[in-house]
């Protein structure tokens, strides 16, 4: 697509420079035989006009060579050159119409009535349509484009200038008309190369619009994903729009969702912008905090939790999915535990961007042990023993010692059986026992004792 657009601009001035060199004859060997300023003005204007549509088509040319060792971003650059070479031109131009007026209306030359300028200026304007048409809309940003569409304008301005200053004249005016048309020209061609000027050197000194930074920055933070956008630089060469930023994505992202965010950035702004190459650097965000550490936090704020744990976080396609355990008092009715989940879930919505789904399991909290050695938790004692004596072969309990070593409970259980149970039936008995037992605490090592009841 690029490629067609530059091609499209090279014809478009090639066929303006054309147009315009055969009014340079025209209107030159008009001007001559009249001696009207405002024709031969205009005969002037269209010759500079020619230099430099010259000037743009070869910049343009070379604008379009592909990067190189020493051009690396290619050759771009050359283009807003012939831009602000169009520019200065068209202020000779103009001062050089402006002196001669004024030389015209001082010694107040006369000028021959002769219809063949009519003629002339007929043929110029029509070129001069030609012209804007051929370059209205082509190569869209293009300043060499650009400057050769200003010189179509200028030269339609300035021939309908030297119609009514030579028509004026004609039809019994004073002659110094004529000149004053071209000191109008004159001012008019300033004001359009000062502009010119000001958008090529701009471009040169990499200087760029705070609008189209200002709007780059909001496709980047719409992203899904982006925490912060910083270190943005923007500049453009030609047509083409370059992007360097770093972005700030959570640090539980995956690499493969990192980069999807990073492609998106690209498509959007290259869909905004057009013709772009976007370079982003990713940083993970949280290092300090991650996000497990804020969701635990969230959680626990929520009354009524007392645990959380098995929390887990996932991006997937720029949505956070997060499950978590909580652990809540063993008494509480199931409708009073699925509050607090709600709660929970809520609470994590509204802290933390970009949630689409929170999945919470609730499970009862159980008395955790803290000392080293021997644990006289009164309560842990009441739940084995709960477990034991729940079994009908279990005559009674003897004993139960509880301590932690190494961060692990230990479970250590003297129980009675019936002096006529088989050793096969008591063993299956105490593995039922040290089933249930695990269910409450896991990973607990639990060591059970059977002796005859007496």
């Amino acid at each position: 697509m690029a490629l067609g657009k530059s091609i499209t601009k090279v014809r478009a001035l090639q066929l303006s420079f054309i147009a315009i060199a055969s009014v340079v004859v025209i209107e030159g060997i008009a001007g001559l035989l009249t001696q009207s300023l405002a024709i031969l003005s205009d005969a002037a204007h269209a010759l500079f006009d020619s230099v430099t549509t010259l000037i743009l088509l070869v910049t343009t040319l070379l604008s379009l060579k592909p990067p190189d060792e020493e051009h690396l971003y290619g050759h771009g650059k050359i283009e807003p050159i012939g831009g602000l070479i169009g520019g200065v031109a068209l202020i000779g131009l103009a001062a050089f119409l402006i002196i001669e007026a004024g030389s015209r209306i001082y010694f107040n030359v006369k000028i021959e009535h002769l219809p063949i300028g009519f003629w002339a200026i007929g043929y110029t304007l029509a070129v001069d349509f030609f012209r804007i048409g051929t370059l209205w809309g082509r190569g869209q940003g293009s300043l060499t484009v650009k400057a050769s569409l200003y010189h179509a304008l200028s030269d339609f301005a300035s021939t309908i200038i030297a119609f009514l200053g030579f028509g004026l004249t004609y039809i019994g005016f004073d002659d110094r008309a004529d000149a004053t048309a071209s000191i109008v020209l004159g001012s008019l061609l300033i004001y359009l190369s000062l502009r010119l000027i000001r958008t090529s050197g701009s471009e040169l000194s990499d200087a760029i619009s705070t609008s189209i930074v200002s709007n780059i920055r909001k496709e980047i933070l719409s992203t899904q994903g982006v925490s912060l956008c910083k270190e943005l630089k923007v500049r453009r060469v030609g047509i083409k729009t370059y992007v360097e930023t770093t972005i700030c994505v959570p640090d539980s992202m995956g690499l493969a969702e990192a980069h999807g965010v990073a492609s998106r950035i690209e498509a959007n702004i290259v869909r905004s912008h057009g013709d772009s190459t976007v370079t982003v650097h990713i940083e993970p965000v949280g290092e300090e905090k991650p996000i497990e550490k804020e969701i635990e936090t969230l959680s626990m704020s929520v009354e009524g939790v007392q645990e959380v744990h098995s929390m887990s976080s996932v991006y997937s396609k720029g949505k956070l999915y997060i499950t978590l355990h909580a652990l809540v008092d063993p008494q509480l009715s199931i409708e009073e535990a699925h509050d607090i989940v709600e709660k929970i879930e809520k609470n994590l919505v509204q802290q933390i961007e970009g949630i689409e789904n929170v999945t919470v399991h609730i499970e009862p909290h159980l008395p955790k042990v803290h000392r080293e050695f021997v644990v006289e938790d009164a309560q842990v004692q009441r739940m084995i023993r709960h477990i034991v004596q729940a079994h009908p072969n279990i005559r009674r309990v003897n004993r139960i010692v509880t301590y932690v070593s190494e961060k692990r409970l230990y479970i250590n259980i003297d129980c009675s059986f019936d002096k006529s149970v088989s050793v096969d039936a008591m063993h299956d008995d105490v593995s039922d026992v040290e089933r249930e037992i695990k269910k409450k605490f896991r990973e607990a090592v639990v060591t059970i004792h059977a002796e005859p009841s007496q």
